[in-house]
């Protein structure tokens, strides 16, 4: 039994230091499909005969 919770405190704990390396590049995926499903909403907005800038 004791093995057992060993076991599992050695689990947690290298779960608990890995855990910004799981959290950081979900978070970095998340922006960038916010990011991109923002982008094209707003260029469905644009019109289709919009002026050029330049």
């Amino acid at each position: 039994m004791q093995a057992i919770q060993s076991g599992y405190n050695g689990l947690s704990l290298i779960l608990a230091l890995n855990l910004d390396r799981i959290i950081v590049p979900l978070a970095i995926i998340i922006g960038l499909v916010g990011g991109a499903m923002l982008g094209s909403f707003l260029v469905d907005l644009q019109p289709l005969d919009a002026p050029s800038i330049h």
